[in-house]
């Protein structure tokens, strides 16, 4: 005959007490939450290593045709048109001879951007009226820096390729010609090339950029004019919208 002690081990093992059932429970729990927190922190490292995945790349007249719709992407162009609305800012972003709308949930609050400025903005493709636009956040928006941004053109360059140049932000060297009250004509010396130059509203407007009015502007001044090239399909021709100006 076995001991009592022997037989009250078999009943413990059996039939744990309830000190030995709770220290069980306890030590489940204690592993479960610790495969829980490991998981856990494997889904977020994984959710951050996607959050620095860039969207893809697509042009403005790929975005316009409503190929991309629904789908979050990123795109860039020249800023030629901004207004506040009750709802958010809404841009008009010009390149490769597209325009596309951008939205931007901004409320009355204004973007600071400037007529003429490009940029890299990432959001998603929708349909609104009839029209293709990209909805944005104001965190997706940068100002891209021109690698030759300090390359200045001469009118009888871009005279010979303007598509080359059109819906890009550039800088023109040459003389004043024929210039009114919000227009004038650049020309280059020895040859008959010129650029009709518009003085938007906007850059009448700034005061603070260096920029010399049209108002002192005088025949025959060497000037540099810096704008965005555009084709006005109301006169068939390609004309400078003008940013700043200044004498060389």
């Amino acid at each position: 005959m076995l001991p009592l002690s022997v037989f009250g081990s078999i009943f413990i093992l059996i039939f744990p007490t309830n000190e030995l059932l709770i220290d069980y429970i306890m030590d489940s729990i204690g592993k479960a939450v610790v495969i829980l927190s490991l998981l856990g922190i494997g889904i977020l490292y994984g959710i951050s290593l996607t959050s620095f995945v860039e969207p893809p790349y697509v042009p403005l007249e790929e975005v316009a045709v409503g190929t991309h719709e629904g789908t979050f992407i990123r795109t860039k162009g020249v800023i030629t048109d901004l207004s506040v609305t009750e709802y958010g800012n809404l841009l008009t972003l010009r390149g490769n001879k597209t325009e596309l709308p951008i939205f931007v949930d901004l409320g009355k609050e204004q973007l600071n951007l400037s007529y003429g400025d490009e940029i890299e903005v990432q959001g998603r493709v929708q349909l609104y009226k009839g029209r293709y636009e990209l909805v944005a956040a104001e965190n997706t928006i940068n100002k891209v820096s021109a690698e030759n941004e300090s390359v200045v053109s001469f009118v009888s360059q871009i005279a010979r390729h303007p598509e080359e140049y059109e819906g890009k932000r550039i800088r023109v060297v040459g003389y004043a010609e024929d210039v009114y009250k919000h227009v004038f004509y650049l020309g280059s010396e020895g040859d008959s090339y010129q650029m009709r130059v518009k003085v938007e509203a906007e850059a009448r407007a700034k005061t603070n950029n260096g920029s010399i009015p049209i108002s002192e502007l005088q025949k025959g001044d060497k000037i540099i004019a810096e704008g965005v090239f555009r084709y006005n399909p109301e006169n068939m021709r390609y004309e400078l919208n003008l940013i700043s100006l200044r004498r060389c």
